[in-house]
Parts: C-alpha cells; structure tokens; sequence
C-alpha cells in the first residue's frame, strides 16, 4: 500500500492587518475627551485641547511616563532635556544645537546656515604661530586655515 507523502506546512506569509487595525495606527487619543484624532491633528477636533506630548522613559528605573511629567512618576528623576541623535557620529546633541557638536554635521531637517554666514569654534592655537600667522585646525572631518587673531587674548593660545 502506498501512502501519500505528508503535506509540509509552509510558514504563514506576513499578511496586511485589517483596515481597522491599520487606522488605529494612524490615531491618537485626546486626554481631554477622549476623541480619537487622525493623525496629522496638532490639536483635537471636538475640544481642540492639544496633542499631548509623546511618553518617554526614565533612565534610572525604565517607567514609561506621560509626555508632561517633568519627573519620574516612580523613582522622582527628573525628565532627560531633549536631544537629537547626529546622523554622521551618533553623538546626542543637545535640542538647541542646528549643527552636531562633535563633527558639525547639520542636525536633520535643520536648514543650512548662509553661505556668508560666520561661525565660531574654540581653537587651540599652537605654540610658536604668530600673531597673523595662520596655520590648519581640524573641526570635525574639515582641515580649515585658521589665522590668529591680533586681539587675540593673553592666555588663551
């Protein structure tokens, strides 16, 4: 008697989730109301309270706090001062900052300076440079002709 080979089962393919899955992603929730909001909404449709603040995470004991919470709910640590992540060296950056700190990569969506513009960085001038003379700093990636200055302050080469 001959039998039939077993059916292999193959993996279940990744499927799109229904529709109405697919519009809870793309609501938020009034804390006000409740009324759920589309999307793009910077404020509620039935009350216009605003959006509320994404949650963030405390970095001593990990709880997932509401966006206003200056401190932790449970530990009291104090909220973490907003960053941006360089795209070029990954180095947190402060929320003020329009170019990185460390490699002077513009901050994403930030728009570029004028092409006139100035902008000053802290150079250690070294030792044996005149007055007018110039000589080459490496800021970031960038080797720039850097000349010292006539004013240049006592102490500070």
């Amino acid at each position: 008697r001959w039998r039939t080979p077993p059916r292999w089962r193959t993996p279940p393919r990744w499927r799109t989730p229904p529709r109405d899955q697919r519009e809870a992603a793309m609501v938020w929730s009034c804390d006000s109301c409740t009324l759920e909001n589309a999307d793009d909404r910077r404020s509620c449709e039935a009350c216009e309270a605003a959006r509320p603040l994404p949650p963030w995470s405390c970095a001593s004991c990990t709880f997932e706090n509401r966006g206003l919470d200056e401190e932790c709910e449970v530990c009291h640590t104090a909220k973490p001062a907003p960053t941006w992540t360089c795209a070029a060296c990954t180095l947190q950056n402060g929320d003020a900052l329009t170019a990185c700190d460390a490699c002077g990569a513009a901050r994403p969506g930030a728009s570029p300076p004028p092409a006139n513009s100035t902008v000053e960085y802290d150079v250690v001038v070294p030792d044996g440079v005149p007055v007018g003379g110039v000589f080459e700093a490496l800021v970031g990636d960038l080797s720039i002709p850097v000349t010292v200055p006539s004013n240049l302050m006592p102490g500070r080469r």
